[in-house]
């Protein structure tokens, strides 16, 4: 029988917290899922768990690649997925028992290509509302399925369900090798599959933590990665006709920290460099 909801779970180095997710996922009341764990090389106790969980729950298949980063570790994952949709799940996170249940209902009554729910952020300070959906309701234009996603700024595809087949025919998948894949991916999904449902009720759990890309101080490499996904977001918003806010297509390129302060910043927008000082007053500008 085929699973109603593929999860596919990038695994890499994740042994202290890895087992709250699995456990999470075996816990949905919605028994016809497939769970898809790929381990993106990991050096620590990571694989010895996956194998002892696939031991003992046959809904549960592991795979394993060299280190090639989440994109092609999701991508690899869908490669193999059967179900009638897909879920993407960040294996340091965690979801509500009735997630999977209460997405795919939503989806299959208002017949959603894409079904959106609440998304809470996990801090050492505290607990914050990323996005919080109060009523279940279908959208069907490009400016709303963007705006009720809050995208930009946010390109979070965890806490959404995905119909598999549209994404198989539309050939969206993730950018390999790269971080900030999550851009792309989400982009596409928003701008070309018809109908999105936000469903209240339930939530995704992300959890903040130090080191990740989002956290951590960025290499020349990873801004430059951020700025080339940004980039192209803009241009697929000019070219799809989503309209953007001045400081949504306002991009950075560079930025110089000491001690945690930033000193200096190049934002680009169209075709535009401006360097500014403190991130407050401009200096220099230039075509680019």
């Amino acid at each position: 029988m085929q699973p109603k909801i593929s999860i596919i779970v990038p695994v890499y180095n994740v042994e202290s917290v890895l087992e709250r997710c699995l456990d999470s996922l075996i816990g949905q009341t919605l028994h016809q899922i497939e769970i898809i764990c790929v381990d993106d090389g990991s050096t620590d106790r990571s694989p010895e768990i996956l194998a002892r969980y696939a031991e003992r729950e046959p809904r549960m298949r592991c795979m394993r690649q060299t280190n090639q980063r989440q994109g092609a570790a999701r991508n690899r994952g869908f490669e193999v997925a059967t179900g009638e949709y897909v879920l993407y799940i960040d294996s340091d996170d965690w979801i509500d028992p009735a997630y999977c249940e209460t997405l795919y209902e939503a989806a299959l009554r208002h017949d959603a290509d894409i079904a959106c729910c609440s998304f809470l952020k996990h801090r050492r300070q505290g607990t914050r509302r990323v996005a919080w959906y109060e009523e279940e309701r279908c959208y069907e234009q490009l400016v709303e399925r963007f705006a009720v996603s809050n995208c930009p700024p946010d390109f979070y595809i965890m806490n959404k369900l995905f119909r598999r087949s549209v994404l198989a025919n539309l050939e969206i998948r993730f950018p390999e090798r790269v971080q900030y894949e999550d851009v792309e991916f989400l982009m596409r999904a928003l701008g070309e599959m018809p109908r999105l449902v936000t469903v209240p009720g339930i939530c995704y759990h992300l959890v903040s933590r130090q080191g990740s890309t989002t956290k951590s101080r960025q290499t020349p490499q990873q801004q430059e990665q951020r700025y080339r996904a940004l980039t192209a977001f803009v241009a697929y918003a000019d070219r799809v006709g989503l309209p953007l806010r001045r400081r949504d297509r306002t991009v950075t390129k560079r930025y110089y920290e000491w001690a945690g302060i930033c000193l200096l910043k190049q934002k680009v927008r169209d075709g535009r460099a401006t360097w500014r000082l403190f991130d407050l007053l401009p200096i220099w500008c230039s075509k680019i």
